[in-house]
């Protein structure tokens, strides 16, 4: 891809070429791996298969050990390996958490309870220093059951296999930071179940559902087809890139004869064929399935009991298209975690978008809540009783997490 001053952006080809080649960074590197959700202070799911992953030098052996289980597996040609071990049951208190191969891995404080994928725009990055009564929540924070990761901001072309970030206890010193409404939804769970919590924060303010859903999700829903054959299109390694690709080159290499042979003659060179405007990479942080790739690939198959919600503001005036989209996220999600897990989301607030005509919010509000009827087990926290008139980032988020959490005790824990 060309800069706007015409020179090559080198970390876009660098990801195009691992991609191609099928190699991430983390392949390259030769000493055993976690993968990057997988860290000190964690929660891990209890009661079901507790899958592991990360990267090592092809063909190496690598032994992972968590609260006495033992599973082994071979690092494959792309240096990946992955094993499966028992369910757990809830511990509070640390387990051990253990990976050897040519170097060892040994992991801190780990806990098992019920772990939620927190994602969605503003209104789920909303902090709870930002919210309501926050000085006081704040001080009250002293729960070192409840465990908290961020993922960073990134969206990307291409799939993503890491990120930096860590775990965090909640604490007076660390809550500012987390999810206001993963947070209250986690504090209702962990004083009614008595088992640690941990959330995984992946939210992005001002963002679309399109850039959260991974190609298999509109490949599932036919009212999107258009998006998928986009992203197909897109996507090196899919026969429709390559024969479009190959196409360009075979255009490219002919131009470069014919001017070659103009050259020589004195002759007035065409122009050269353009880059298919479909094969060029998806930009910014608004197309389809980049923050799939850049916040969610790398977290999918790691066991959760569910995800929470909170997104549409960017899309609110879509109507009832709103609904294809959210059977095409939450379906992908659900293809790649390989379980219906559950789903719950939280309906946008009440707010006026300007000289936008006044039906489009309730038509939205419809969409949303005909996607609990069509969605299984899913459901939707209502919130036009509760939020503030016309602040589009409602400050009590407490009640919108005690809602999303009396959805998970009444068809989860019941």
């Amino acid at each position: 891809m060309l800069t706007m001053n015409g020179t090559v952006n080198v970390g876009w080809l660098a990801a195009l070429l691992l991609a191609v080649a099928g190699l991430s960074a983390e392949q390259l590197s030769a000493e055993v791996r976690l993968a990057s959700v997988f860290g000190d202070h964690m929660v891990l799911q209890r009661e079901q298969p507790l899958k592991v992953w990360g990267w090592a030098s092809p063909g190496e052996r690598v032994q992972v050990t968590v609260a006495g289980g033992t599973a082994a597996a071979e690092a494959g040609a792309d240096g990946r390996w992955s094993v499966q071990l028992p369910a757990l049951k809830a511990a509070a208190t640390p387990v051990k958490f253990l990976v050897q191969g040519t170097n060892q891995i040994e992991l801190n404080d780990v806990l098992v309870g019920e772990v939620w994928l927190c994602s969605g725009q503003s209104n789920m990055e909303w902090t709870v220093a930002i919210s309501a009564n926050a000085e006081a929540e704040i001080a009250a924070a002293k729960y070192p059951g409840i465990r908290h990761i961020k993922v960073p901001l990134v969206a990307s072309p291409t799939v993503r296999d890491s990120f930096d970030s860590q775990w965090q206890v909640c604490s007076p010193q660390t809550v500012a930071g987390f999810t206001a409404c993963g947070y209250y939804m986690a504090r209702r769970l962990h004083q009614d179940l008595n088992v640690p919590i941990g959330l995984v924060n992946s939210s992005w303010g001002g963002t679309r559902i399109e850039p959260w859903t991974p190609p298999v999700g509109f490949q599932q829903v036919p009212a999107l087809a258009d998006i998928s054959q986009s992203v197909i299109g897109r996507t090196p390694g899919t026969p429709q890139y390559e024969t479009r690709l190959k196409a360009y080159l075979e255009a490219t290499e002919t131009w470069l004869k014919g001017a070659r042979e103009g050259l020589q003659a004195g002759a007035q060179v065409s122009p050269s064929p353009a880059f298919p405007a479909e094969l060029a990479p998806f930009e910014g942080n608004a197309a389809p399935t980049v923050l799939y790739n850049g916040m969610i690939h790398m977290l999918a198959g790691f066991p959760i009991r569910g995800a929470i919600w909170y997104q549409g503001e960017s899309n609110h005036s879509e109507g009832m298209l709103y609904l294809e989209k959210m059977k095409a996220l939450v379906g992908g999600w659900r293809a790649l975690w390989g379980r219906e897990f559950p789903f719950y989301y939280v309906q946008i607030a009440p707010f006026n978008y300007g000289s936008q005509d006044p039906t489009v919010l309730a038509q939205f509000w419809e969409a949303q809540a005909a996607a609990q009827q069509a969605i299984p087990k899913s459901g939707m926290v209502v919130i036009n009783d509760i939020a503030t008139l016309n602040d589009i980032h409602p400050p009590n988020k407490q009640d919108v997490g005690q809602r999303l959490a009396l959805w998970a005790l009444k068809h989860d824990y019941g």
